[in-house]
């Protein structure tokens, strides 16, 4: 037996796993609320067909409702259509499109997704021949089985969840959300705007607050100079007639040998990001087109640079004491050669939702002087306790303000899993082959889990508030901003409380423009240019 099936082992906890036979009569499961009535027992099952969705036509299926101008969704996108769908047709909706081979259902109620998610009968689909796939291929020779990815991942998940572990991480989550901040400090131009490089820098944010949790090391992503616009290196701007102009960053615009092995890594991170190299798309499914090589060439740079990064981090291990930060590296040891394909996933899927939903929060923050400054007043009473020789680690309510940005605008809009047999979902036959669409980006916002639902009210995640907002009435899965599944779901928070915790203790953010648009490309995110201006605080 190998070591790291030891680990996994140790780590796993099994979970009871159900086919659904609920109908739409079912009380919730959600461990806020109490029902002890028996759900009714369903004897006959509607059939697939019969779920209801927009008319489909022979050809087009259901493709023609989208279509500009005539289309009666074609004035919504993303997070927009979903909204619009289930506020039409129900929290079940099936839905085709000409460019799907499978049928789509998309559920809606968070009762029924947490039955999707214990169902046996559906498992995460299976992308093959992505340029992903490839590069692993390649340079691993022999890539990992599904199912001991799988568990690696749910024993890692196990291990973040340990509110021990994640107390290792404070010190030097606060060290780098430090640093951070005294960038975009210099960033500000004329009345404190921030300038076009937020984006980048909350990226190399991003990206050395991952590589600290993985390897226990600083990347070196945030030293180096701030780049400051000039006339002679602004980036052009857009127009009606230059759609065509890629948004580059700074370092895009420098030669890669004057680059840091960390610049370098952020450099690829966001071409990687800003390409949508990770989508399945009809350029990055074609080996002979020029986007798929491309594409491979990034995700084989990034490999490398990974590589370059953990040979780093075992050799300061190995050279002195075990510090706090570095007991998760120290329990992925007994991976061995897997732990490099491991950190590179890691690295690839967490810096592009982390750095959104950095930016989302620094949004809605932005919208809400009143609750930045009742964060604010709880940064000073803490600091005023510390100096007294008072503990006080906790703040609850810039966490209350972290768990609610991430709820109004979660990086992750819907899970996708795939029925493998078939199942029973709300008294419906679904048939294998379906890909099930979990649309946690919409059951976050329902008025019937949430009260007052689009409002940013930190107070629902706090003990006092108003009953019949606070969060604590909605059903567990309503809100899962990463889905269920995500390694880094209990550690995340730790990340943005820092950040915030830091932004809020100097600066105020406001928010001097139009409302930015939400779009979905690979993950939700706010679609550029930024209007923050950065205050200092009073």
């Amino acid at each position: 037996m190998t070591k790291s099936t030891v680990l996994i082992r140790q780590c796993m906890m099994t979970r009871p796993r159900r086919v659904s036979t609920s109908s739409s009569n079912t009380t919730s499961t959600s461990p806020q609320r109490h029902n002890v009535a028996a759900p009714a027992v369903v004897t006959s099952y509607k059939r697939f067909a019969e779920i209801p969705g927009p008319l489909s036509l022979p050809l087009m299926k259901h493709h023609e409702h989208v279509l500009p101008r005539i289309g009666c969704y074609h004035h919504a996108v993303g997070l927009g259509l979903l909204d619009s769908l289930r506020d039409k047709y129900g929290n079940l909706v099936r839905l085709g499109k000409t460019t799907r081979k499978r049928p789509v259902l998309y559920v809606f109620d968070p009762k029924l997704m947490r039955e999707v998610y214990n169902s046996t009968a559906t498992e995460p689909p299976v992308w093959t021949g992505s340029p992903l796939d490839v590069q692993r291929y390649e340079s691993n020779g022999c890539p990992m089985q599904r199912d001991e990815i799988k568990a690696i991942w749910s024993a890692l998940q196990i291990i973040l969840q340990d509110g021990t572990l994640q107390k290792n991480y404070e010190k030097a989550f606060d060290g780098i959300s430090g640093d951070f901040l005294r960038r975009i400090g210099e960033l500000r131009l004329t009345q404190n705007a921030l300038n076009e490089e937020i984006n980048t820098e909350v990226y190399r944010w991003a990206l050395e607050t991952i590589g600290m949790m993985m390897f226990g090391l600083r990347l070196g992503c945030l030293d180096g100079p701030v780049h400051v616009p000039s006339e002679d290196n602004r980036r052009p701007e857009k127009t009606s007639l230059d759609d065509e102009i890629k948004d580059l960053c700074s370092l895009s615009q420098r030669s890669l040998d004057d680059l840091t092995p960390a610049e370098q890594l952020v450099r690829c991170s966001l071409e990687i990001a800003d390409e949508n190299y990770l989508l399945r798309s009809e350029g990055t499914l074609k080996p002979a087109s020029q986007r798929f090589k491309d594409a491979v060439k990034a995700f084989d740079k990034h490999f490398s640079l990974t590589e370059e990064f953990l040979a780093k981090a075992q050799k300061q291990m190995n050279c002195g004491e075990l510090r706090p930060e570095q007991i998760l590296f120290d329990k992925l040891k007994p991976l061995g050669d897997k732990m490099l394909p491991i950190a590179a996933d890691v690295l690839l899927a967490g810096v592009d939702p982390l750095a959104q939903t950095a930016l989302s929060m620094f949004y809605q923050l932005s919208l809400h002087p009143a609750q930045q400054q009742r964060a604010h007043d709880e940064v000073i009473w803490a600091k005023a306790s510390k100096d007294a020789g008072i503990d006080a680690h906790e703040l609850p309510y810039i966490t209350a303000c972290v768990r609610e940005a991430m709820r109004l605008k979660p990086v992750t809009g819907g899970v996708v899993r795939r029925s493998k047999e078939e199942l029973i979902v709300d008294g419906y036959e679904i048939p294998a082959g379906v890909d099930i669409v979990l649309a946690h980006g919409v059951s976050s916002k329902t008025e019937e889990e949430w009260g007052r639902a689009k409002s940013f009210i930190p107070e629902r995640w706090c003990n006092e508030g108003w009953a019949p907002i606070k969060a604590s009435r909605a059903h567990s899965f309503a809100s899962l901003p990463f889905g269920q599944s995500c390694p880094a779901t209990g550690i995340v928070g730790n990340m943005l409380t820092s950040l915030a915790t830091r932004m809020l203790d100097k600066y105020r953010l406001e928010w001097h423009g139009p409302q930015p648009k939400l779009v979905t490309s690979g993950v939700n995110k706010l679609q550029p240019p930024y209007y923050y201006v950065l205050q200092n605080a009073s």
